[in-house]
């Protein structure tokens, strides 16, 4: 996106460079910020500038609205719809398809899976390194194909202080944690002022099991998963060890957050072509649906429904493990802390190995001697705290006596 933005910022473009080109603009934002969709806005501008010519005004969605982005994107997209049915009648010959979808029809699974049994796996693959467990588990789940995936952990770190900043009566659990590498001896932490740090956090093995129990898998078996479009999967290739596989309990503890994100609204959509009970399929059309949008927010985002939940409330849905890959969330920061409140729980005082990767920040880190002045748009203030101690640390004096 930042390659793009420069590119339409040269100064070569002229007023007419985009002269017969249509676009529409949907932008993603908070307008509890100052500068509320402000790069949807910016683009939109600059569009218009070059000669551009918008389909349709700017949409703006809100994550502050009661029913989230989606208030304003279903009246915009059905404006979308309709307007590029006026003027490309060949790209789009059944509007009265895309007012009125057709709940009956379902696309394919993105992913095809080959399930065996332990029997059948090689002892080479059911492997005990944790780290090279968490990158097979990573490198094989569809949905962290398109996230920053390095697989492997960069680092197994454990925990050595856990403190709550504030009072315990407070609404509020502010912590400050430590953590180390076991394995300082042969191998440090590398790292720089501003970088991030990513940490894989461990479900409840209850809700784990649970999720198993009610989607009638195996936890016990062993599955490939490979993508739709690629060359066709057998089982012969395991035999010969040229794939890998991966317990299905491990890769859904691994990849897939069961017990804490909500579900999206395409979720409810592929569960109701799985619904055997005719009140439970008619119900989840109806969250599916624009009409049913704010009742879908109340159920499923405003109550915290999980995956997990919303499966065991709709109890005639059998669906198949490809569909719940395919469509499933992956792990992300979610309403309810599962990464903060799960490090909060850790004991220092007991080895919990917490599997870390560190990212670089979005900066270069500044020379010593250049003064800064930070300003956090929403990123609280640990990052700062960082940089001051970064400071700090380079103004130790350290003298002795003779």
């Amino acid at each position: 996106m930042k390659g793009f933005w420069r590119y339409l910022l040269q100064k070569k473009l002229g007023a007419r460079w985009l002269e017969g080109v249509g676009y529409a603009v949907f932008g993603l934002g908070d307008s509890g910020y100052q500068k509320y969709n402000f790069p949807a806005k910016k683009l939109d501008k600059r569009l218009l500038y070059l000669g551009a010519e918008p389909i349709i005004g700017i949409g703006l969605g809100d994550d502050q609205h009661p029913s989230g982005y989606e208030g304003a994107l279903d009246p915009w997209l059905l404006s979308l719809w309709e307007s590029l049915n006026k003027t490309t009648l060949s790209l789009l010959p059944r509007m009265s398809g895309i007012i009125h979808p057709d709940l009956s029809v379902l696309g394919d699974a993105k992913v095809e899976i080959i399930y065996y049994s332990s029997d059948e796996v090689q002892q080479e693959y059911n492997l005990s390194d944790s780290r090279k467990l968490i990158g097979r588990a990573r490198s094989l789940s569809p949905a962290l194909q398109f996230i920053n995936n390095d697989g492997e952990p960069h680092y197994m770190l454990q925990m050595v202080t856990n403190q709550r900043l504030t009072k315990d009566d407070s609404d509020r659990d502010v912590r400050h944690f430590e953590l180390e590498n076991p394995s300082s001896v042969t191998s440090g932490i590398t790292y720089q002022v501003g970088n991030a740090l990513e940490i894989l956090p461990s479900q409840n093995p209850s809700a784990i099991d649970s999720f198993m129990e009610r989607c009638n898998l195996d936890p016990d078996c062993y599955i490939t998963i490979r993508a739709k479009d690629r060359n066709k999967v057998s089982k012969g290739s395991l035999v010969n060890g040229f794939m890998d596989c991966i317990k299905l309990k491990t890769f859904v503890a691994l990849t897939m957050d069961v017990a804490s994100a909500s579900p999206r609204r395409y979720f409810f959509e592929v569960m109701s072509f799985f619904a055997t009970a005719e009140h439970e399929k008619e119900k989840l059309q109806y969250f599916a649906s624009p009409e049913g949008r704010d009742d879908l927010y109340q159920y499923n985002q405003k109550e915290g429904r999980t995956v997990l939940e919303v499966l065991q409330d709709f109890p005639s849905v059998q669906m198949p493990f490809e569909c719940i890959v395919s469509w499933h969330t992956p792990f992300k920061r979610t309403r309810h802390g599962l990464c903060s409140s799960w490090l909060a729980e850790l004991n220092p005082n007991q080895e919990n190995l917490i599997p870390c990767w560190i990212h670089h920040g979005s900066l270069p880190p500044p020379h010593p001697s250049t003064p800064l002045v930070l300003i956090g748009p929403g990123t609280g203030c640990a990052p700062f705290r960082a940089f001051v101690a970064e400071r700090a640390a380079q103004r130790l004096l350290v003298f002795s006596c003779p």
